[in-house]
């Protein structure tokens, strides 16, 4: 765990990115626990450090990443901020890349890819190590529970579900424990 967090500050530092205290409190809580649930108002910088987290796990070797929000076009919003990142400011080599199907895959053997929960079919099968839930007030609970939630199981991976809060659904579910 301490080489995660240094691993993370090292990984800040080069990207130049100085996270606010309640980002820094999702770093360190995502370091720490197997599940996080950020409930924060627009704009406060959720999918930024959501981008940071995934950008830390696939710099690293064999680790298997996938935001997933409610359409196709939500996820390239953090999906493109680790596209910029990675592939554009610093070139990292990859075997496949692809911004239009939001896939980037690694020399290294690592993955990202952007998941659509409007087609939960599409979310089954891989094992993963971390899964980003985006806008995830909005995402049927079903969409966690048997297709999402699996894939986590072989590798012990990692949530982390980040939302503006919507009524008491299973995101303000997630939130109260």
């Amino acid at each position: 765990m301490d080489d995660l967090i240094s691993y993370k500050q090292k990984w800040f530092e080069f990207l130049d990115y100085k996270p606010h205290a309640g980002q820094q409190k999702i770093h360190e809580l995502s370091s720490e626990k197997r599940f996080v649930v950020a409930s924060c108002g627009r704009r406060w910088g959720k999918s930024m450090s959501a981008a940071r987290e995934a950008e830390t796990l696939v710099t690293q070797a064999d680790k298997h990443v996938w935001i997933v929000a409610p359409t196709y076009s939500t996820s390239e919003r953090i999906f493109r901020m680790v596209y910029d990142d990675l592939i554009i400011k610093h070139n990292l080599p990859t075997r496949r890349k692809s911004l239009n199907e939001q896939y980037i895959e690694f020399e290294w053997g690592s993955f990202v890819c952007g998941k659509s929960a409007e087609h939960p079919d599409s979310l089954i099968g891989e094992g993963l190590d971390l899964v980003i839930i985006d806008e995830a007030a909005k995402i049927n609970r079903k969409v966690w529970d048997a297709y999402v939630r699996p894939t986590l199981s072989d590798r012990k991976g990692r949530a982390i579900f980040i939302s503006t809060p919507d009524g008491f659904g299973q995101f303000w579910e997630l939130y109260l424990r």
